[in-house]
């Protein structure tokens, strides 16, 4: 019986992680979704307010790399992988509570 409830947690959260990537990416990609009014934003700001685009995107390198040194450095010890996951999953909650309640994601 632990066997069968654990194995039915691992699903949930296998499938609570999908549903988070899948709602991030459907939202992201989609027409009018958040990169073409980000990028929108962000084409209109570099006229308007051109340090603050350079300030954003140096910002923006600066946590990638970070996230990549943390990834490839080879430290077992990082929290950053777990955060991610639990990021994902929390996600995955929110878009399931959504279609829930509205009837879409």
């Amino acid at each position: 019986m632990k066997k069968i409830l654990t194995l039915l947690g691992m699903l949930l959260v296998g499938a609570l992680i999908l549903l988070g990537i899948g709602g991030i990416a459907y939202h992201l990609f989609r027409d009018q979704g958040w990169l073409s009014r980000g990028l929108g934003a962000l084409w209109e700001a570099q006229y308007e307010a051109p340090i603050i685009t350079t300030v954003l995107i140096v910002a923006a390198f600066f946590v990638f790399r970070a996230l990549y040194k943390t990834e490839i450095g080879g430290k077992r010890d990082s929290k950053v992988p777990d955060f991610v996951l639990f990021a994902f999953i929390a996600t995955g909650i929110f878009f399931l509570g959504r279609l829930l309640t509205t009837g879409h994601i």
